[in-house]
């Protein structure tokens, strides 16, 4: 479908005083909440975790139906980014379905007998395979890739830790929606664990990005020369994000 007559098909469900909860995009009903904060600057629109909704968060002085005039004109954004339909109903349909796994697509496909839950087999095509009933695929799925995840950027990270001379506390992997990677004052980072989808060195270059805010809490001149010095793919890793990195939420898990 064109993007073009999508401002057309966005059409409020609810015209109340607080603002319409659903949009209709091409047919599809999509999920609004609202939040305020006293905080914000400016109207801030994210997708739900699981990709079938939106958030809006609204500044002091903007009421919800402002709001939603700003979505309304975000509707491509939002088309992107909403998981696929097939992809919210029974986890059998994983069957089937394609993952890329560090930059590698992977098939999901049902395994029989005995042996570990899921596992990759490379040869003679990449494949994902599931062990155990179909309703846990997803699940199963799921704590597969967070564990390959933790292995990789507990590694990355230890290794620009050692090489710019610092260290951190502690090390955790979430499904975190607007941050592929954070780093606290008291030395603990934080990882999305979709990072294990992408290309090696997008997930290396946020480990170099969060260990460098262990010495620079900003992003400043020398943040920057840090990280530069240590990770040589920082502009690529930081463009695939901008291009690419949403596309990380709507693989099916």
């Amino acid at each position: 479908m064109s993007l073009s007559p999508l401002k057309r098909l966005f059409i409020p469900e609810t015209d109340s005083p607080n603002g319409p909860d659903v949009l209709l995009i091409d047919g599809r009903r999509i999920s609004v909440r609202y939040r305020a904060n006293t905080q914000a600057k400016r109207i801030i629109m994210r997708m739900e975790k699981d990709g079938t909704g939106i958030i809006l968060t609204v500044p002091p002085g903007t009421d919800e139906q402002a709001a939603y005039r700003f979505a309304l004109g975000q509707t491509g954004w939002i088309w992107q980014r909403l998981v696929p339909e097939n992809q919210q109903a029974d986890p059998a349909i994983l069957e089937g379905c394609s993952i890329t796994i560090r930059d590698v697509e992977h098939v999901i496909e049902t395994a029989t007998g005995r042996g570990a839950p899921v596992h990759i087999r490379d040869l003679p095509s990449p494949r994902l395979l599931v062990r155990g009933d179909a309703s846990h695929m997803r699940r199963r799925i799921t704590d597969f890739l967070k564990r390959e995840a933790r292995h990789d950027l507990e590694r990355a990270s230890r290794g620009y830790a050692d090489a710019m001379q610092l260290d951190f506390m502690r090390l955790s992997v979430r499904d975190t929606t607007t941050r592929w990677g954070s780093c606290s004052s008291t030395g603990t980072l934080s990882y999305s664990w979709r990072l294990i989808m992408a290309p090696p060195k997008v997930l290396d270059y946020v480990c170099a990005h969060e260990v460098a805010h262990i010495e620079q809490m900003n992003h400043g001149p020398e943040f920057w020369k840090l990280v530069n010095r240590h990770c040589p793919h920082t502009d690529f890793a930081r463009k695939w994000l901008k291009r690419h990195g949403h596309m990380l939420h709507k693989l099916p898990v």
